[in-house]
Formats: structure tokens, sequence, C-alpha cells
């Protein structure tokens, strides 16, 4: 009894839209005339006309949303991670060789590596924990998805995400078609 007929091309729309889902005129302040008693057929028409010609579904925006707080928990723990072989390489640095036959250059060297790859990775999946939903975006995160499949222990963890991060409605998610 609430679903709205367009009075432009008399498509029958879901209750609770806002616009016409085939021509795009708003439905807001339509006369109660335009509010038809429809069979449950009509009634689900402009859903699928919308899914048909390029409109995202409930479903789709869901799993794309749900795939990007989970991109950004990635991004968390590997943050975590890089902020403790900055941690590492501190140590390293700082504490005396264990063994005879290593020497305190070697430590600093090693040390000194360690830091500043930390640093640079830490740098990056900060930003990217940040970054909005934007095309660019997208690209980032497949990015460090596949920088974090380099580790077999992040291979678990990566591969799904990267699957769900290639669907078209997270593409869609982020605007890029």
């Amino acid at each position: 009894m609430n679903d709205l007929k367009c009075p432009n091309c008399d498509l029958i729309n879901l209750q609770g839209s806002l616009n016409c889902h085939r021509c795009g005129i708003s439905l807001k302040d339509l006369p109660q005339t335009s509010q038809p008693a429809a069979p449950a057929e009509d009634r689900f028409q402009s859903r699928a006309f919308s899914q048909q010609y390029g409109g995202e579904s409930p479903d789709g925006q869901e799993t794309a949303r749900k795939t990007y707080f989970w991109y950004r928990v990635y991004c968390m723990v590997m943050l975590v991670i890089y902020l403790m072989v900055i941690g590492i390489g501190v140590l390293v640095m700082v504490l005396p060789p264990d063994s005879p036959s290593q020497s305190p250059e070697e430590n600093l060297i090693i040390g000194t590596v360690y830091a500043v790859l930390g640093v640079i990775f830490a740098i990056i999946y900060g930003i990217a924990l940040f970054l909005p939903r934007k095309p660019y975006n997208w690209i980032v995160g497949i990015v460090l998805i596949a920088i974090g499949m380099t580790s077999c222990c992040f291979v678990p963890a990566c591969l799904p995400l990267l699957i769900f991060w290639i669907k078209p409605e997270t593409k869609a998610y982020f605007g890029r078609n």
C-alpha cells in the first residue's frame, strides 16, 4: 500500500525510495494518489531493474563495507608488527653482540636496516589505515595486500582479503568502475 508509482515512467518503486529507480525523478513530495496497491511481482521490479543496469544491491554494499573493515584491521596489524620491527632494530643496535665472532658494527648495521625498513613500512601502513574511500585507495590496498602475501605467515589472511578486494562490489565501493 505504501509503494510509490513514478508519475514520469509509471514504475512502481519500493517503499522508502527517494528517487525512481528507472528515471531518477524525486519521489519525496508525491501525493497520496501515487501510492497504489500493487502485486508482489510489480513491487520488486524496481530492485531487479536497478541491479540489471548497474545499480548496487544492498548485499554487495555490505560485503564491500566488511571487506574495507577487514582491510583496515589488516593495516592496523601490519602497523603494529612494523612498530615492533623498529623496536627490535633499536634493541639490536644498542645491545652488545651475543657471540664473540660477531662485531658491534654488524649489530649496528643489522639494527639500522631493521629500524629503517620498520619505519618505512610503518609509515606506509599507518597512512593507508586513514586514507579515505577513494579510487586511488583501492590501488593502494591491493599493493599492500600483495606486500603482505610475501610472508607465508600472512598468506592465510591476505588471500581471502585479496579475493574479496578484487570483487566488483568492492571496486564500486571505492568508486572504481
